[in-house]
């Protein structure tokens, strides 16, 4: 028996094919090189260069860094009873082939000898320069003087914990100025203080983005978040960029004290404001996780909630009238409050200040149609535990 068989495809059909091998391209294929080939590669090749910058033994000699007038990079470094790590930072700096800098050091009042120690390596870098707060302000309010008293085109965000990987800046600036990127993207390398054990937090990959894809992209595709990051020390960023997403946000949050997702403000507002961007997969920074690192401090949970209260609020007024920047900033609340939920809850039974200000903004979100039905829950119960 002979059976023919006959295929009519019409446009219609071609179409859907089309779009379905296109979302298995971009989701399964993607994925699994980005699990299995990218991470792998950074694991086994980076760990070298980490391990090195980490051995002050052989990192340069000892040089004079002359003093720039006309710097292209601000390095902007808040710090805080931080001294003892600063001569490995600052080596990792000094050993890139880029010596166009001005280094910016915000002392948040120190208490220890810091000062001392930033005086003593001036002495070999004229590029510092050392900017002392009068009073604690906090890692957003200091990072935000730094960019102001800046004098070059480009920042670049540095904890004094943290290192900068071999020739990042050379890279990204060139990358910059030829295409005009508004802010690079490079991947961060996170290790822990005995430096054993490393993990990529980010894995990007080689591709620009412009208006008006950009906000959109990095929140949303095939229905899925896929580039939200909560760091600012991973990216070069235009000046002029970072000081508009500065001028955006309300003063009233400017002022508040936050030791925690001060950065996910800042990055929120400078996607919005940026029209052309790159990732690249290049390494860019170490971060280096210490035993006193100031989000692995239990105690301060209090304070971190405070702030993870100030950064809900603030979203949730800066995207009233668009629906998409609340599904973000549902996004960040939800999975915020899946991680800390059973943390949060123990510790709003013992509060005894500020429960209007948690009110308030438990209300903000309640009154907000695209809140999933698991946040509404945890919201609710919180508001009941604040009014018992």
């Amino acid at each position: 028996m002979i059976i023919n068989f006959k295929f009519k495809i019409d446009l219609y059909d071609t179409i859907k094919i089309f779009f379905f091998f296109s979302f298995i391209y971009f989701n399964v294929i993607d994925f699994f090189n980005d699990s299995f080939l990218i991470k792998p590669y950074y694991e086994m090749i980076k760990l070298d260069e980490y391990f090195r910058i980490c051995n002050k033994n052989i990192l340069i000699e000892k040089k004079i860094f002359k003093k720039v007038n006309d710097p292209k990079i601000s390095i902007i470094t808040p710090i805080f009873n931080k001294g003892i790590t600063l001569p490995r930072y600052l080596k990792s700096i000094q050993n890139q082939p880029f010596n166009d800098l001005e280094i910016i050091f915000i002392d948040d009042f120190s208490t220890d000898n810091t000062l001392n120690i930033i005086n003593e390596l001036k002495k070999d870098d004229e590029r510092i320069i050392l900017i002392k707060n009068k009073k604690k302000k906090g890692t957003l309010i200091s990072r935000n003087i730094g960019a102001l008293k800046s004098k070059s085109e480009f920042l670049l965000f540095v904890d004094p914990d943290d290192l900068i990987s071999e020739n990042i800046l050379n890279y990204t600036y060139k990358l910059a100025k030829r295409f005009d990127y508004d802010l690079i993207r490079f991947n961060i390398y996170m290790g822990h203080f005995d430096l054993n054990l490393p993990e990529i937090v980010t894995v990007l990959k080689n591709e620009p983005l412009y208006k008006p894809h950009v906000f959109l992209y990095l929140f949303y595709g095939f229905g899925r978040l896929l580039q939200l990051d909560y760091f600012i020390t991973n990216k070069l960023i235009k000046k002029k960029i970072f000081i508009k997403a500065i001028n955006s946000i309300n003063e009233y949050f400017l002022k508040q004290f936050m030791i925690d997702c001060e950065d996910g403000l800042i990055n929120f507002m400078l996607y919005k404001y940026c029209d052309s961007l790159y990732f690249t997969r290049r390494l860019g920074y170490y971060y280096v996780v210490t035993k006193e690192s100031i989000t692995h401090q239990s105690g301060d949970f209090k304070k971190r909630l405070k702030s993870n209260f100030l950064y809900f609020k603030f979203i949730f007024k800066s995207t009233k009238n668009n629906n998409i920047e609340k599904n973000i900033a549902n996004y960040i609340f939800s999975e915020i409050f899946s991680r800390h939920k059973d943390d949060i809850i123990k510790l709003f039974k013992n509060l005894s200040s500020e429960f209007n200000f948690y009110v308030k903004t438990i209300n903000l979100y309640l009154q907000n149609d695209f809140i999933p039905l698991n946040s509404k829950l945890i919201l609710k119960k919180l508001k009941r535990i604040i009014n018992l």
